[in-house]
């Protein structure tokens, strides 16, 4: 794994969650993006992410949250963000990213 980033997947009756724990920015949104790649080539009903462990996150990080969740969308998953720490939280509702990914 990237120095900086985990990612922790469990399955589970069709909904694979992935735990990001660390930082998201230019480095890391590659690793993560390979991660979530691999999680949707197994086909989830749905993908849910939970961003509660994330401490930062850039544009290169929001820019994979909107490319995960278009893949998803078009292979007929379900994504959204289960939770955000309230850093993560903020920046997704500036962005007007919070309803959209929201449960």
């Amino acid at each position: 794994m990237t120095p900086g980033l985990e990612v922790h997947v469990t399955r589970e009756a069709g909904v694979a969650t992935a735990r990001v724990v660390g930082e998201v920015d230019l480095l890391t949104s590659v690793a993560l993006n390979r991660e979530l790649e691999i999680v949707l080539e197994g086909e989830p009903d749905w993908l849910r992410l939970d961003l509660r462990e994330v401490i930062f996150m850039d544009t290169s990080g929001v820019a994979v949250l909107i490319k995960a969740r278009r893949r998803a969308l078009e292979a007929g998953c379900r994504f959204s963000v289960k939770s955000a720490s309230p850093a993560i939280q903020r920046l997704l509702e500036i962005t007007g990213l919070a309803s959209l990914l929201g449960e």
